[in-house]
């Protein structure tokens, strides 16, 4: 999780489990998991549109290789329609991602708002300083697609370049980050070690209450 995304609303008073994750992510997971669960009770991170543009700032700092565009110098301007759409872009990813982890047939409605992004954008060929060419990214809408075409590009790289079987949802009962699992055996089942404890003393606790009920 990024700065912005822990600053992002009501300052917590505990650290959830994706503030410790330990693991490399992408821009498009990091949006997904702006939503949370805080003591059980769901959480958006980005309630607001000045939330969402200290969230867009360290996650540049984060993923600079998928935030910037190329030839796009001036920041978003995070209008209401902006941050609009960048909440229904994050409802649709969470909705693919769930579908893909639980091995279901991915919903037509769901791809259509991350291809009405990417039409945003369109590849095109530039002359570079030595006379070779170079592929560059290019926006229709520099408004609305400086911020939105690179969170479905990395959405993009996420579904299709990415093995989607170590794409994991924390199995802590009161955690709902999605990660990447970079392990050897691609078995890992919390999204951080606080989850992985907490999961365990709950289940320890259960044996033990289990144990010592009268029979």
């Amino acid at each position: 999780m990024t700065k912005a995304a822990q600053q992002a609303g009501t300052p917590q008073t505990h650290t959830t489990a994706h503030e410790n994750l330990s693991l490399p992510g992408s821009l498009a997971l990091d949006l997904i998991n702006t939503e949370v669960l805080d003591r059980g009770k769901a959480r958006d991170l980005l309630p607001s549109p000045d939330a969402l543009a200290q969230w867009w700032e360290e996650a540049c700092k984060d993923y600079p290789d998928e935030c910037i565009i190329e030839g796009v110098g001036a920041p978003p301007e995070w209008t209401s329609e902006l941050f609009e759409s960048v909440k229904t872009l994050r409802m649709a990813l969470r909705a693919l991602l769930t579908q893909v982890i639980e091995q279901h047939a991915v919903a037509e409605e769901n791809l259509k708002p991350l291809n009405a992004i990417l039409a945003l954008g369109y590849s095109a060929l530039e002359r570079t300083g030595q006379g070779n060419v170079k592929t560059v990214m290019r926006l229709r809408d520099p408004e609305q697609g400086s911020a939105l075409v690179p969170i479905a590009l990395s959405a993009l790289r996420l579904f299709t370049e990415l093995d989607w079987r170590r794409l994991h949802q924390c199995k802590h009962d009161r955690c709902i980050v999605f990660f990447y699992d970079t392990t050897k055996s691609g078995t890992r089942r919390w999204c951080s070690p606080d989850c992985m404890n907490r999961a365990r003393s709950i289940q320890h606790y259960q044996r033990t209450k289990k144990t010592a009920s009268p029979q």
